[in-house]
């Protein structure tokens, strides 16, 4: 399935990507040019990230030919999910993302018991870390909570052989939020 124009560049970047921690690869796709601060970019982002850095222990076990094929189903499913999803929804699009890239990879579907709860769970972890930075829009800032929140799921179930750097990460979109926590966001240049 074709990428829409504002995820194509992302889907790229994936493409070329050879390591093992989204949150390195997550920060650079925020922090390309072509990302907006805010949007359902992130929807994708957050979930490519995850499912890339996952593939090179993964693929052979994958229904998914390529990264290609698999990052495109997940482009298809985070389409699906629509800006301000956490506002109208209840349910943050970075979550969302950590669940659509955990369902790929597991080959989770509507009546398969294998790897349903372990997805729930995960995303259910996400969304109170989410929810526990105490405020709204800042699409940045959850993507980086989610990541990190997933990892030791898909690590754990998945055996997806993640790391996470750990490097303090100081946030270029700090000044485009007017809803910016400032100070009380762990990401705050």
């Amino acid at each position: 399935m074709a990428f829409n124009d504002e995820c194509a560049w992302s889907r790229e970047v994936c493409l070329a990507w050879e390591g093992v921690d989204p949150g390195v690869l997550l920060e650079r796709l925020m922090a390309d040019e072509r990302c907006v601060a805010f949007g359902p970019v992130h929807h994708f982002l957050v979930g490519a990230a995850l499912l890339t850095c996952s593939w090179p222990r993964f693929h052979a076990r994958s229904t998914y030919g390529d990264l290609a094929s698999a990052l495109d189903e997940l482009g298809a499913r985070a389409r699906c999910v629509p800006g301000a999803s956490c506002a109208k929804w209840g349910v943050c699009g970075a979550a969302s993302s950590c669940g659509m890239a955990f369902a790929v990879l597991a080959g989770n579907a509507p009546l398969r018991a294998e790897g349903w709860s372990e997805g729930q769970a995960m995303v259910a972890d996400v969304l109170g870390r989410i929810a526990a930075a105490g405020s709204p829009r800042c699409c940045k800032r959850d993507a980086r909570i989610a990541v990190q929140a997933a990892v030791p799921w898909f690590n754990e179930h998945l055996d997806a052989g993640l790391v996470l750097d750990g490097a303090p990460v100081a946030c270029a979109a700090a000044g485009a939020n007017s809803a910016c926590l400032g100070d009380g966001c762990p990401y705050h240049p």
